[in-house]
Parts: C-alpha cells; sequence; structure tokens
C-alpha cells in the first residue's frame, strides 16, 4: 500500500506539471489552488480528523507537538538570520520566515497520509496549526515591515477556517459529539480531495516556475540542506531521549519540510525576492520529496512508524 501511494504520489504531480506544460491547466490555477485548498479542503480534513481522535490521546500528542514546534521553529528561524546577517534586508527577511516555517499543508500532508495512522496524523495537523499561527501572528508583520497591525494579525489567526474546524473539531472529540450523516459524508469527501489536489497543485508551481532554476543559486543550495537534511537531524538528535521514538521520527519528518509557498507570493506582495523565494521552494521540495519518500518507506517496512 505503501508503495502504491508513492507510485500515486509521483503520478498526481506529473499530472499537474505536464497538465501545465501542454496548457490544459491555466496558469491561474497556481494563485486559484491555495485559497481553495487552505478555506474549503483542508478545514474539512482537520475537523473530520480532530473531531475523530479520543480526546485523552489528543492532549498527550499535543502539548509536546507544540512545544517542539514553537522551540526548534523559532530556534531555526534566528540562526538563518543570524548566518545571513550581512546579506540584504530581502534576503534576510525572507531566510528568516523559511528557516523556520514549512510547507505542512500541500507536502507533508498528502505525503504521509499515505503511510502514517490517525494517531500520527494528529501530529502532522497540530505542527501545521502551530506553523500557521507563526506565519500569520509572527513571520507576516515581520516580513510586511513598516507598521505591526497587530489587530489584523489576530484577526487573521482568529478566523481562519483552518482553526476554527480544529476548534470545532476538538469540540466534537470532548464533547462526543456525532454529526448527522448529510453533514459527515461531505465533510470526508471533501478531507479526502487534500491530497490529489495538493499534489496537482506542487506539479503546477515546478512546470511554472522551472525545475532547475536554482541549480547556481548557493543560497538556496545552502538552505535546502539546512532545511531538508541538517535542521531535522538537530530535531532527532535534541528529542530521541526526551519523546516517545514514534513521536520523534514524526517530528524529524515534518520539520525536514521544505520551503512555504507562501513566501513566493508574500515576497511578490510586498516587494521582497521573489526569484530566491521561487529557488529555495523547488530545490527544498524536490529533495524533500526524495528523502521523506525514501525514510517513510524504510521506517514503515521495518515497523518503525
Amino acid at each position: 500500500m505503501q508503495f502504491d501511494g508513492i507510485v500515486f504520489f509521483v503520478l498526481a504531480i506529473a499530472v499537474g506539471y505536464f497538465f501545465a506544460r501542454w496548457k490544459l491547466v491555466p496558469a491561474k490555477a497556481a494563485d486559484v489552488l491555495p485559497p481553495v485548498l487552505l478555506n474549503v479542503f483542508f478545514p474539512a480534513l482537520l475537523f473530520t480528523s480532530f473531531s475523530s481522535i479520543d480526546a485523552k490521546e489528543l492532549v498527550t500528542l499535543g502539548l509536546p507537538t507544540v512545544v517542539c514546534t514553537l522551540v526548534f521553529s523559532l530556534i531555526s528561524s534566528l540562526l538563518c538570520l543570524l548566518i545571513f546577517r550581512k546579506k540584504s534586508v530581502d534576503v534576510k527577511k525572507l531566510l528568516r520566515f523559511i528557516g523556520g516555517i514549512g510547507n505542512t499543508s500541500f507536502v507533508c500532508v498528502p505525503l504521509m497520509s499515505f503511510f502514517f495512522t490517525q494517531q500520527q496524523m494528529v501530529i502532522v495537523y497540530i505542527h501545521g496549526a502551530v506553523m500557521d499561527f507563526l506565519i500569520w501572528g509572527v513571520h507576516h508583520q515581520l516580513f510586511r515591515g513598516g507598521e505591526r497591525n497587530i489587530g489584523a494579525a489576530l484577526k487573521k489567526i482568529f478566523t481562519s477556517p483552518c482553526l476554527i474546524a480544529v476548534v470545532l473539531g476538538i469540540a466534537c472529540s470532548v464533547l462526543r459529539l456525532q454529526l448527522p450523516s448529510f453533514i459527515s459524508y461531505p465533510m470526508k469527501t471533501m478531507a479526502g480531495a487534500v491530497s490529489p489536489l495538493s499534489l496537482v497543485f506542487i506539479g503546477i508551481l515546478i512546470q511554472n516556475y522551472g525545475i532547475f532554476s536554482w541549480i547556481r543559486d548557493k543560497i538556496a543550495i545552502f538552505y535546502t540542506f539546512w532545511k531538508v537534511l541538517i535542521l531535522p537531524a538537530v530535531v532527532f538528535v535534541s528529542l530521541y531521549f526526551i519523546l516517545p521514538l514514534e513521536t520523534v521520527l514524526v517530528l524529524t519528518l515534518l520539520f525536514g519540510s521544505p520551503g512555504p509557498i507562501s513566501s513566493v507570493v508574500w515576497s511578490k506582495e510586498y516587494g521582497g525576492d521573489p526569484k530566491l523565494a521561487v529557488n529555495c521552494l523547488i530545490p527544498s521540495t524536490l529533495l524533500y520529496f526524495i528523502t521523506a519518500g525514501a525514510a517513510l518507506l524504510l521506517l514503515t517496512g521495518h515497523g518503525l512508524l
């Protein structure tokens, strides 16, 4: 089943890539798909997942995931800022952002859903929720520069469909509420569309920006190795003697996730460095597919996950 998942993973990305290349999918699809996924399909997935897990398991898995995500994300962001302190303002604010933030929604969720149990996927969703909080509560304000609109940031966080879905799902879990089938069935159906749509979107993105646009960009290459290989190794060593091995392995794979797609959007919108954002996004995504896919096959094959 895991092998079939990897094949589907590759084929779905290929569909997006070649359909965009052959002009069967308009270039604007790369702008339309993210908000549809994040505001419609992904909330359905989060609600379905959180509402179906036991409340005690949610607390047990949630606390260490929240703490580890906050600590390692902020440390990684500060290290990237320190390493590139002599670069331009645009480069520093971009690397501070993508140094600690990964692409949980569009990469980790579709890939890991082929391998993980429902309980393990809850760690993925909690990690992603904390990342969303950091994205809008911290990095968005820093990336914009100038006036710090805290009210707008809080509004963005607390009106997020994903956060609302998490809260409602937890409430249903705690209260043990069962939704009627005419609501639960559409929710589960939309949740099942997250993985294929996300993978097709990644294929479109790779076609639009070019698969080898990063090849001579030293900063992008450094970032890719740091984010996908070095940071996960640091996370694993740091947590190995503290948390259960299964939790450590899941968090290690999560922290290796590639640069967020929002880095490209923000760089365009706020006068940043979109070329560098793309050059960091593409190779880190490709390397993560290879390393995380191989690691998942190995770990699940040997019963470690």
